[in-house]
């Protein structure tokens, strides 16, 4: 079944000394990538949050936001980045002396920048809290996924229609090509004898100009291309994989067919099914793009 690519899931866990709510949002993206925010004081779990995610969703851009409440461990202290306090002392320094300002950088300055001051867990009271923090975070995947799934057959049917409605038409343009043949030749012959007063055109210079008009106007291979490539479009819409990638694929050959069978076709009616046709696979271009 397709998936989405846009989705949206939420688990809040307690448990003995806190509690966790995790909440993931998914949009488009030619590839994956996550951007997690967490807590200072579980922030070494990312690696592990992100291997988690990945296998679980294989394309978009993921939002991933955890709240956590409660102590980490018993032994927690606050630490200091002596380095990055530095750095941001000298900083706002040099400001001072460019900007000629007066007063001076004092503590209070430097522990409002992010990352100066953090609570500091001890490794062994992380290691038992991710078991359960694990828990709240696949439950918020999965009702990603679910979110996703809803999605995903909502597109599915969306773009069965289109594709149905596709098939129709070209049937129509197929029957048209066979006939419009057949049709030129006896309006050729009309005019001709309608401009040389009443006489019948010459049976060879009908068949010459009849050859050369179907060969120009042969769109075939076209239909059969285009044919192939909408039973191929039929078929991944209904496979259990990441198939977006596929399909925007066979959506692009099918624009590159449809734009030749309308440049050779001279026929009204097929070509207002082409346009018609073209309409279709763009609105199918836009909806594949949203798909995993």
């Amino acid at each position: 079944m397709l998936k989405s690519m846009t989705g949206f899931g939420r688990w809040k866990g307690r448990f003995p000394g806190g509690a966790a709510t995790i909440e993931v949002k998914t949009v488009n993206h030619k590839f994956f990538e996550m951007t997690a925010k967490l807590p200072n004081s579980i922030a070494t779990l990312e690696d592990k949050i992100k291997d988690i995610v990945q296998k679980k969703i294989k394309r978009g851009k993921v939002n991933l936001n955890l709240v956590y409440e409660g102590v980490i461990a018993k032994d927690e202290k606050v630490a200091l980045n002596e380095d990055l306090a530095k750095g941001y002392y000298n900083a706002l320094l040099k400001l001072k002396k460019k900007l000629g300002l007066k007063g001076d950088v004092v503590v209070d300055d430097l522990i409002l920048f992010p990352g100066v001051l953090a609570r500091e867990a001890a490794e062994e009271g992380i290691l038992k809290l991710w078991p359960k923090l694990k828990v709240v975070l696949e439950k918020s995947l999965g009702e990603l996924v679910d979110d996703r799934l809803r999605e995903g057959r909502a597109l599915h049917q969306d773009l069965y229609r289109r594709a149905r409605r596709i098939n129709k038409m070209l049937a129509v343009i197929s029957k048209r090509a066979e006939l419009s043949v057949g049709e030129y030749r006896k309006k050729f012959a009309e005019k001709v004898k309608e401009l040389s007063g009443g006489q019948e055109i010459d049976a060879g210079r009908l068949a010459m100009e009849v050859a050369i008009f179907a060969k120009n106007c042969d769109i075939s291979e076209e239909i059969t291309r285009l044919r192939n490539h909408m039973d191929n479009f039929l078929a991944t819409i209904s496979q259990n994989d990441e198939v977006g990638k596929k399909l925007d694929f066979i959506a692009q050959e099918l624009h590159r067919e449809i734009n030749t069978i309308g440049a050779k076709a001279s026929d009204f009616r097929i070509s207002k099914h082409v346009i018609e046709i073209k309409s279709e696979i763009e609105k199918i271009r836009e909806q594949v793009k949203n798909i995993e």
